[in-house]
């Protein structure tokens, strides 16, 4: 009996490849729905694991991932160097001396310099790290010697020299450096390397470092060693660059899944189609002996062979979206968060993934429809056109309906912003289960209230017409809202950012000297005609309840006029100066489930009792921030030299700018007007938003690629009914437009659905997720002219993409349109 079947199935599926032979559209169909779906996937698969591969294998310049650090103390930025000495004379030879810091270079562009000892670095990169092709670094070219004699020399990354147009030259504070570029692979990211002694000089560093990364475990001794004089931390970076970036990766693959489901609904309607196509033909092979389950072998053989083909080549083209979508995240991921990442690499298992995860979801949704097809009566006939039952569209708009209500539930309960993601997730999915009901009685509407004549033909026929096309419809109702909810978290961030920006950009002018140089420049400020207040800022790295945070304070100007406040205590300022209260930023309050009068206790004021008095607004990063008050910082101990400096301008601020370039010796690009700013402050936050708009116009472009194959698979069964209406007397040009109008009507109605629901979608996405993800409260903007602009572009794109299979229809000879009637 098993072989009886085998034999049946293998005849099942000659004949299956004969029929493709015949119509390979169909399988063209399925295959385009399959590729698209699986592309999207692997690709943001691909960029998010090699973003968490770079965490994992974050290392210390050419070097090993160290497993401790030893830092600075709290509120302070560096350690002398002679407590390295004193731990390689303990026994603590697996160490790494490192200071960090940041030049400009001729053109005033600011870069991130990190000094080492080479030789440690080396040798701890050798003996500790499993893969030796380190080797081939310093063999030739690499000028070690050199290097080590204290030479100008830096290292900078091979992507980073092209992105920055950089050859074997560069001035660096004034200092002519020569630069010799090192692969990718060893995660320069934009930063420069040179040896400690060069760097020491470069930043006016003498015999300071900003840290010793430690590659061996620790012994108590010399925990105790630098006791007083620095600290002990485990090196967390995968962890923390997870935290931080987690909401980020979230967000890519959540419209990464959006652009698989819409693939899906294309690869499902071409299933759909080719198994109407063939239905006289299955009723043939039932009626001619063929066993049943031998047919539904055939069916899920040629859709593991489809899944199978229509993966491997969508994830061929998901690998290289990933490398052209990589430099985009690679350089918002280090501009946001600071985490640099590694070449993209791919892994066969993806391919496994993608296969098994698309192979499932088709089969899940196309058995039942292979068993009613093996199942039906070998009488039957089965024309292409199927109105669903009404009972049916009623049954879907009531799942639908009650799984949105779920979902909304769902999204106001939930705190966590994964299951936020997972909450939105379900009420995505439940909104095509809208869609057959309504387009149908949209369609009923629209044709009671038109005259007899060829517009009442065209609502007529198009209820009809709603039953083959309702997937690819389903598809583009799910982009078109993915689309205007991301739209309108775009624009509602943008509109809040500029909001902040110009409140918080107080000052005229910023000034942005070197670190070196900047006690001096604060001072002669001070004195500078023309100026009548000096803004400044203070900040250092510290630690609450285990998380890395900003400490800082401002002048008096500073804190009345630039911090926005979310919420605050009614005395808050004079408790404030008095030492009482902090500020804390947003994302911190949301982060650690800070409220107003809760206990704040910092690493670097351990003896001091303080509480939050405000939380104000921060969309410059999603890492905390702490605020305290002038007085407590110097008391303190904090460093005296400003982070950054403002001025208030009493005359022309054109000839300001001259006047600070020529008497302070500063580089145009070191000031920066508040337009400056805020166009810096955009840029970033275009770049931010990039890959997911990018990922949002390709879910649209798949969801009307969807369009274009069911619209090319109706040829066939329109063709009788086009050729009746022209044999009628009903011209060519009316034909056409009648058609193209009932592609804008039903593309209309999927609009007038889309709208609402994107709204809901933009409101979820902009005051639940990005609160709980970032910390960032945004005022929610709704835009009528870009709601209109998707919507047109969408309906004019879908008439485009559509009017050469209608034009292919309506020209056909009538004569062989009349004859398939009959046939």
């Amino acid at each position: 009996m098993n072989r009886n079947r085998l034999r049946h199935a293998w005849v099942v599926l000659k004949l299956f490849v004969a029929h493709y032979r015949q119509a390979p559209l169909q399988a063209t169909a399925i295959l385009v729905g399959i590729i698209l779906a699986v592309t999207l996937f692997v690709a943001v698969q691909a960029i998010n694991l090699n973003a968490k591969r770079s965490y994992s294998e974050s290392t210390e310049q050419l070097s090993a991932r160290a497993q401790s650090m030893i830092i600075p103390l709290s509120g302070q930025d560096t350690i002398p160097e002679s407590l390295y000495f004193e731990l390689r004379q303990s026994g603590l030879s697996a160490s790494l001396p490192i200071i960090e810091g940041r030049v400009r270079d001729e053109q005033g562009r600011r870069w991130t310099v990190q000094g080492s000892e080479l030789i440690a670095a080396i040798t701890s990169g050798l003996h500790y790290n499993e893969n030796n092709t380190q080797v081939s670094l310093f063999n030739g070219s690499f000028p070690l010697p050199r290097l080590l004699a204290g030479e100008p020399i830096v290292m900078m990354s091979k992507a980073q020299a092209e992105r920055m147009g950089v050859s074997s030259q560069i001035v660096l504070d004034d200092v002519g450096v020569e630069v010799v570029v090192l692969p990718d692979e060893w995660q320069l990211g934009s930063r420069l390397l040179m040896d400690i002694g060069f760097a020491q000089q470069l930043l006016n560093n003498p015999s300071k470092l900003s840290y010793i990364a430690i590659f061996e475990p620790t012994a108590n001794a010399i925990t105790d060693l630098i006791q007083g004089k620095a600290q002990w931390v485990i090196n967390t970076q995968e962890t923390d660059l997870d935290a931080l970036t987690e909401s980020f990766h979230l967000n890519l693959t959540a419209m990464s899944l959006l652009a698989f489901v819409v693939g899906l609904f294309i690869a499902y309607n071409g299933v759909k189609y080719s198994l109407l196509k063939r239905n006289r033909l299955l009723v043939q092979m039932r009626q001619s002996g063929t066993l049943a389950s031998a047919v539904l072998i055939g069916l899920l053989t040629e859709l593991f062979i489809l899944v199978a083909v229509g993966s491997s080549v969508g994830f061929i083209l998901g690998v290289q979206l990933s490398h052209w979508l990589h430099p985009t995240v690679a350089l918002t991921l280090e501009q946001l968060y600071g985490a640099t990442l590694l070449p993209g690499t791919w892994q066969w298992q993806w391919w496994i993934q993608a296969l098994l995860l698309t192979l499932f979801a088709t089969s899940i949704a196309c058995v039942q429809h292979f068993r009613q097809r093996i199942n039906q009566p070998l009488s039957s006939h089965g024309g292409f056109y199927q109105l669903p039952e009404n009972n049916q569209a009623t049954k879907l708009f009531m799942l639908g309906c009650l799984l949105s209500i779920i979902a909304l539930l769902g999204l106001w309960l939930s705190q966590h912003f994964r299951f936020t993601m997972a909450w939105l997730g379900l009420f995505i999915v439940s909104i095509p289960l809208y869609l057959p009901k309504v387009l149908h009685q949209l369609a009923l509407w629209s044709e009671k209230r038109t005259q007899a004549g060829l517009i009442q033909y065209l609502f007529a026929e198009l209820k009809e017409l709603i039953a083959p096309l309702s997937l690819a419809m389903m598809a583009l109702l799910l982009a078109v809202t993915a689309n205007i909810g991301m739209n309108t978290l775009v624009g509602s961030f943008e509109y809040t950012l500029k909001q902040w920006l110009e409140q918080r950009l107080h000052a005229d002018i910023y000034v942005s000297p070197s670190q070196r140089e900047m006690g001096n420049v604060e001072k002669k400020l001070e004195s500078f005609d023309g100026i009548s207040t000096v803004y400044k800022q203070y900040y250092v790295d510290d630690t609450t309840q285990g998380v890395p945070i900003t400490l800082g304070t401002k002048d008096t100007a500073s804190f009345e006029q630039a911090i926005v406040f979310k919420s605050s205590v009614d005395d808050f300022w004079q408790r404030f100066y008095a030492g009482e209260l902090a500020a804390i930023s947003e994302p911190m309050a949301v982060t650690l489930g800070l409220e107003l009068d809760d206990e704040l206790k910092l690493d670097s004021l351990p003896k001091h009792a303080l509480s939050v008095g405000a939380i104000f607004h921060e969309y410059g990063s999603p890492k905390g921030e702490v605020l305290i008050s002038p007085t407590l910082w110097f008391e303190q101990g904090f460093t005296p030299i400003p982070t950054s400096l403002g001025i208030k301008v009493l005359g022309d601020k054109n000839a300001m700018f001259q006047a600070l370039q020529e008497q302070l010796d500063l580089h145009p690009s070191q000031l920066y007007d508040q337009a400056q700013i805020k166009s810096i402050a955009l840029d970033i936050f275009s770049r931010t938003f990039a890959v997911t708009s990018a990922l949002n116009a390709v879910t649209l472009m798949i969801a009307v690629i969807g369009l274009f194959s069911a619209c090319y698979m109706l040829l066939d069964a329109r063709k009788a009914a086009i050729a009746r209406l022209y044999a009628l007397g009903v011209r060519r040009r009316n034909l056409m437009a009648m058609m193209i109008g009932q592609i804008g009507a039903l593309v209309a109605f999927t609009l007038v659905i889309a709208l609402p629901l994107g709204a809901i979608v933009g409101y979820v996405l902009t005051d639940i997720v990005t609160l709980r993800a970032f910390g960032w409260s945004l005022t929610y903007l709704w835009s009528w002219g870009d709601a209109m602009t998707v919507c047109v572009i969408t309906l004019l794109v879908a008439i485009v993409a559509t009017f050469l299979p209608l034009w292919r229809l309506v020209n056909r000879p009538v004569v062989s349109g009349l004859q398939s009637e009959v046939l």
